[in-house]
């Protein structure tokens, strides 16, 4: 005979749905947000770039470098 009768994988399946879920959701509420409106993500690359060309600000718009030393968020801001 089977150890779970069909109610307790029922539960333990709802259970483990709920959890996954809810794991899921913790993780898109703390995926980085813009300093601001009007900002999209840029990469390493593009602000190094633009760093080395003296363009981090210009007419148009500048770039941000938001986060900690250990993690470091990218953006491109418009004016």
């Amino acid at each position: 005979m089977a150890p779970f009768d069909d109610g307790a994988r029922i539960a333990i399946a709802a259970i483990l749905i709920a959890l996954s879920s809810s794991l899921v959701n913790a993780k898109s509420v703390n995926a980085k947000q813009p300093p601001r409106e009007g900002c999209r993500a840029a990469s390493k690359i593009e602000y190094g770039s633009a760093k080395r060309q003296y363009l981090l600000e210009n007419r148009f718009g500048g770039y941000v470098r938001t986060g900690r030393i250990w993690r470091r968020y990218y953006w491109y801001c418009r004016h």
